[in-house]
């Protein structure tokens, strides 16, 4: 029996975004069932977090997502504009959000139908590996596509379910917080919890630990 291994996620991580090509390989390599699991970015979910906390940290965030893709090789650029409207010297969110809750909906969509890890492969790429604007008309529409997805059907499923989808990002939220964190991205194996890309290689030693036990 093939072995889950949940992906918790968001659209506005560059960690996730970073990682998600190795957590690929790493299901790969031990046959397991990779699950993507999104959520709504912590901005949303609590969105206090950055503004009553250090104001330094989305300035080193920024730097340091910038040296770790230098470092992996992987294409990187900010999206513009970013999916969440946020005033990154307070760390303050707007009120209006024009962009991440359709955005997040339409991933959930995705994982309805069953082509999350696709879409969300894709759908990251054009938003931190390619310089332009993820707006431009019919950019969305093309990596949904190349990600074998029907952009139209899943658009507006998102739009007309709405409240059905932010169910499904709140119980994955739940599921994420009973596991024992808050943040993206985050693998989750036999209640084992891994917190950030640069615990990839923890995990793969974990997961080979484990199969050689059984």
């Amino acid at each position: 029996m093939t072995r889950d291994l949940p992906f918790f996620v968001t659209l506005r991580s560059p960690y996730s975004y970073l990682a998600t090509d190795r957590v690929i390989g790493l299901a790969k390599k031990h046959s397991l069932d990779l699950v993507l699991k999104p959520v709504y970015p912590l901005a949303i979910r609590e969105p206090q977090f950055f503004s009553k906390g250090n104001p330094a940290l989305l300035n080193y965030l920024r730097t340091d997502a910038e040296r770790t893709a230098a470092m992996l090789g992987i294409p990187f650029d900010w999206p513009a504009p970013d999916p969440i409207v946020q005033n990154l010297e307070t760390g303050e969110i707007a009120q209006d959000q024009p962009y991440i809750r359709q955005l997040t909906r339409l991933l959930a969509a995705a994982c309805r139908a069953g082509l999350g890890v696709q879409v969300y492969q894709a759908v990251g790429a054009l938003l931190f590996g390619q310089n332009g604007s993820w707006t431009r008309s019919g950019a969305l529409e093309a990596a949904v596509k190349s990600a074998g997805g029907d952009w139209f059907s899943l658009n507006q499923h998102a739009k007309v379910h709405s409240d059905r989808f932010d169910e499904l990002l709140a119980r994955n939220a739940q599921e994420l917080k009973c596991a024992g964190h808050w943040g993206t991205p985050t693998l989750l194996f036999e209640n084992e919890v891994f917190f950030g890309q640069d615990r990839l290689e923890m995990c793969d030693w974990y997961i080979s630990k484990s199969s050689s036990e059984i």
